[in-house]
């Protein structure tokens, strides 16, 4: 699952403004959502989004490990707390701001931008569908463009999970 770089999100985000992320991360999941529901995430209802999001939740991966068991003491501490939609969307926008955070200005640090040690991926029937930015292959005139730094952020953490160094628990 390709991170939409032209998302006006990403494009337009600036610093000292909110940076949407669980915005983002459901129009990177809009074609799960679709096949569960039929329907656009804007027009379900709040039960009916809950019930979406925590569906591919529940097909989701994180270093290999399921969402679920790898967040299971945020989920603990969330259920105490919150209802189940707003338990849904804290975990929605945890994960979403470790996917997303290299896009965001406010997290821009001396190195250029926040990384993590999490992969995130969806495990559609066996699978894995990652969700990775790549740049597109050419340039103009059909030169090979140099790898933008975010390309090179998720090739690395792809590349460090499949060699078995990201941690599975947190």
């Amino acid at each position: 699952m390709l991170v939409d770089i032209q998302s006006p999100i990403i494009k337009f985000a600036q610093k000292g403004k909110p940076f949407n992320y669980e915005k983002l991360f459901i129009n990177s999941v809009s074609d799960y959502i679709f096949e569960y529901k039929n329907a656009e995430y804007e027009k379900l209802t709040d039960k009916d989004k809950s019930i979406s999001l925590a569906r591919i939740i529940k097909k989701m991966e994180v270093n290999g490990v399921p969402v679920q068991e790898f967040f299971a003491e945020e989920l603990a501490e969330w259920r105490e707390k919150e209802d189940s939609f707003q338990t849904v969307l804290n975990l929605v926008n945890l994960m979403s701001e470790d996917i997303f955070c290299c896009f965001d200005p406010n997290l821009r640090t001396e190195d250029g931008f926040k990384k993590t040690n999490r992969l995130y991926a969806i495990n559609n029937e066996g699978r894995l569908d990652y969700f990775i930015y790549q740049d597109e292959k050419k340039g103009l005139f059909g030169k090979k463009k140099e790898p933008t730094t975010a390309h090179k952020y998720y090739a690395d953490l792809l590349d460090r999970f499949e060699k078995g160094l990201l941690p599975k628990k947190k």
